[in-house]
């Protein structure tokens, strides 16, 4: 399996740059078939079968619906200019934190397709394995995204309201 990973990092990173598409670091991080197996079965951002994406998701998530992000009180007139700046940052800070964790999906589904392009002659089933599973993880991800992208747009509309605020 692991003769048949290189192969695949090689290739992958061969085609990558044969179709002028980004590379993302395949040489280094590409997860094996168990971890993509693995991916198929979790939930959120453990449904990222790249480390360092996933890492990217978890630290964008920490601490998302705390006061200093999603789950600060909307700017309001009554609220005074002090306590809207501060509300102000923490709708930001949730923006921000939205904005890197929907990166971290599509990216995830970027480099999906780019490995999608992959063919190793005379290690088909692997690579079947592999498309089955990043099947599995895309329609997870796609089924996910109206619920992630309205968060978002509800987040920037809070923060653009901060301003009439302050």
């Amino acid at each position: 399996m692991m003769l048949h990973r290189k192969r695949l990092v090689a290739a992958a990173l061969g085609a990558a740059l044969a179709m002028g598409i980004p590379s993302y670091g395949f040489a280094t991080d590409l997860p094996n078939l168990s971890d993509f197996k693995t991916a198929t079965t979790q939930n959120g951002c453990q449904l990222i079968p790249f480390a360092d994406l996933r890492a990217r998701c978890v630290e964008a998530n920490n601490g998302l619906h705390a006061q200093d992000a999603c789950s600060a009180p909307a700017c309001q007139a009554s609220a005074g200019v002090d306590e809207n700046r501060r509300r102000q940052r923490a709708w930001s800070n949730c923006v921000d934190r939205r904005t890197a964790t929907e990166k971290a999906f599509s990216d995830t589904l970027a480099r999906f397709e780019s490995l999608k392009k992959v063919e190793l002659k005379g290690n088909q089933e692997p690579n079947k394995s592999y498309k089955a599973t990043m099947e599995t993880i895309t329609g997870r991800i796609a089924a996910g995204q109206p619920g992630h992208a309205q968060a978002l747009r509800d987040a920037k509309n809070t923060l653009a309201a901060c301003a009439s605020q302050i």
